[in-house]
C-alpha cells in the first residue's frame, strides 16, 4: 500500500493539525501552568510505572528545569551545548553525499531531487560561550568507534529516529562499511560494524508504549502499515512501555527513545487495561482527551521504565526532544511550505512553535525531570539530548518539494517535517558524542 493513497484518503481529519505562521522555542512553565493550559479535563494525569494503577494526578510545584541539570546517574559537566546560534562556515564540508552512503532514503535525499541550494549545508552548531562548551567539536567516526568500541545502541521511534540513524550510519561508514539486516520478526533492524565491533539496532515505533491499530491485528503493526497508523485509531495502553523493545533493551549499551509527532493521529487511550478515553475515534459515552494527555503519559511511563532499570537495563538511556515542522502559510495538504535557504536570523523576532509541539516538548523536559530523580536513587545514567530549540532554527534543512522525483508523490508532497540528508541533523551525532562520553 502506498502511504499517499490513505493519506489523501483522511485528508479531511488533518484540518487545523497543522496550521502556523513563525516558530519559537516555548518558555517552559511550570507544571502546574502547563496543565492548566492544556486542560486534561480538569487535572493531568500521573503514569505510575512497575504495576501501579494510573492514576489522575495534581501536581505540585517544580522548578523550571535547565538541560545541564537534567542528567542522572552522576555529577555530569555544567557544559550545555543547546544555548547557541547557528555561524555560517564557506569551508563547512559533509561528512558524507547521497554518493558515498546508500542507506539514504528516497525522502530524505535532497541532493538527488534537485534542491535549488545546498547554502543549508554551510552553517554549524556554535554553543554560547557562557554555556562551558566552547566550539562543538566536529564529529570525528574514529573517535567515536574508539568509545563504542564492543558496545551497541538502540534507537526507538519512528522516521525521524530513522533519519538519525541514516545521518549516524552514513557518517561511520566513510570508516568502515556496515552490513545491514532486514527487519526481524521482532521488528528490529541492525547495522553492524564488525572492525569496530559496534551495533546499531532500531526499532520502529511510533509511540513507545504498548499499542495497536483498533481495527487492525492483535499486535502492533511495522512501518510497511504506518498509513494505516496515520488513518487510524489505535488503541495506546498509557501505562505499558512496548514490551517488544523493553525486553530488549538489556542487551544494549545505550537506548535513544524519541517519537512524539504521531500522538497527534486518532487514538483510543488505555491504563490498567480499561478505555479512559479518546482523541478524534468518534467512540460514544468515551471521554475526549487531548494529545498532549497521551504523549505526556507515554513519556511518563516510558522515563520511569527507563529510570528504574527496567528489565534489566543497566546502560545510558537518552531521550532526544522533539524535532519542529516548519511549515508556513498552511500544512502539508493545503499549500504550505517551507522555503527558507538559511537559518533564522537570530536578530528576527524569537521564532514560534505551533501546538501541539509546544507543548509536547515541555512535556518532555518536565517528565524527564522527574524521572531523573528516580534515575539517580537507582544508579541509572539518564540524558536528554534537547535538539528542539537549535532545530527550531533551520526551516531552511527540510526537502520541502525535494523529498521524491517528478511525479512521485509517495509520501509528503511538500515536507517541512523530515529533514535532508546530509543536512542541520548531523549534528545530533556530535551530541550523541559528547552525551556518550559523559561531557553533558
Amino acid at each position: 500500500m502506498k502511504t499517499l493513497t490513505v493519506i489523501q484518503s483522511i485528508r479531511g481529519l488533518l484540518i487545523g493539525d497543522h496550521r502556523r505562521s513563525r516558530h519559537a522555542v516555548p518558555k517552559i512553565k511550570s507544571v502546574p501552568a502547563l496543565a492548566a493550559v492544556l486542560c486534561f479535563a480538569g487535572a493531568t494525569l500521573s503514569v505510575l510505572f512497575l504495576g501501579r494503577p494510573f492514576q489522575w494526578w495534581s501536581p505540585s510545584p517544580s522548578p523550571t528545569p535547565t538541560s545541564s541539570s537534567l542528567s542522572a546517574g552522576g555529577a555530569g559537566a555544567a557544559c550545555d551545548p543547546t544555548r547557541g546560534l547557528w555561524v555560517r562556515d564557506p569551508t563547512a564540508r559533509t561528512h558524507y553525499t547521497n554518493a558515498t552512503c546508500a542507506f539514504i532514503e528516497g525522502y530524505q535525499n535532497c541532493m538527488k531531487h534537485g534542491k535549488p541550494s545546498m547554502e543549508f549545508l554551510r552553517w554549524r552548531w556554535q554553543p554560547e560561550p557562557d554555556g562551558g562548551c566552547g566550539k562543538l567539536e566536529r564529529f570525528d567516526a574514529a573517535r567515536f568507534f574508539g568509545l563504542v568500541r564492543g558496545r551497541s545502541i538502540l534507537f526507538v521511534g519512528d522516521s525521524l529516529a530513522s533519519s538519525h540513524i541514516r545521518s549516524l550510519v552514513c557518517t561511520l561508514s566513510q570508516v568502515e562499511s556496515p552490513s545491514r539486516s532486514s527487519r526481524s520478526a521482532e521488528g528490529f533492524e541492525y547495522w553492524r560494524f564488525p572492525a569496530h565491533a559496534f551495533t546499531v539496532a532500531f526499532f520502529w515505533t511510533p509511540f513507545q508504549v504498548r499499542w495497536r491499530l483498533t481495527r487492525g491485528p492483535p499486535e502492533a503493526v511495522g512501518p510497511d502499515r504506518q498509513g494505516e497508523v496515520f488513518a487510524g485509531p489505535s488503541d495506546l495502553h498509557l501505562d505499558e512501555p512496548d514490551g517488544r523493545w523493553t525486553a530488549a533493551a538489556k542487551d544494549h549499551d545505550y537506548v535513544v527513545v524519541s517519537a512524539s509527532h504521531w500522538f497527534a493521529r486518532p487514538a483510543v487511550y488505555y491504563s490498567g487495561g480499561q478505555v479512559v478515553g479518546c482523541h478524534r475515534c468518534d467512540m460514544a459515552n468515551v471521554t475526549a482527551l487531548t494529545p498532549q494527555y497521551a504523549q505526556r503519559a507515554a513519556f511518563r511511563t516510558v522515563l520511569w521504565a527507563l529510570a528504574g532499570g527496567m528489565e534489566g537495563f543497566k546502560g545510558t538511556a537518552v531521550l532526544r526532544t522533539v524535532a519542529p515542522t516548519h511549515y508556513e502559510n498552511g500544512g502539508w495538504f493545503d499549500g504550505g511550505e517551507c522555503t527558507a535557504t538559511r537559518p533564522a536570523d537570530p536578530e528576527d523576532p524569537p521564532l514560534e512553535m505551533a501546538e501541539p509541539e509546544r507543548d509536547f516538548y515541555a512535556a518532555q523536559v518536565e517528565e524527564f525531570a522527574a524521572a531523573a530523580e528516580g534515575a539517580r536513587r537507582n544508579g541509572v545514567r539518564l540524558r536528554m539530548m534537547d535538539v528542539t530549540k537549535m532545530m527550531l532554527r533551520r526551516p531552511d534543512g527540510h526537502p520541502d518539494r525535494y523529498g521524491h522525483g517528478p511525479g512521485d508523490h509517495e509520501g509528503f508532497d511538500i515536507d517541512c517535517l523530515h529533514w535532508c540528508l546530509p543536512g542541520p541533523i548531523d549534528v545530533w551525532n556530535e551530541l550523541l558524542f559528547q552525551i556518550l562520553a559523559g561531557r553533558y
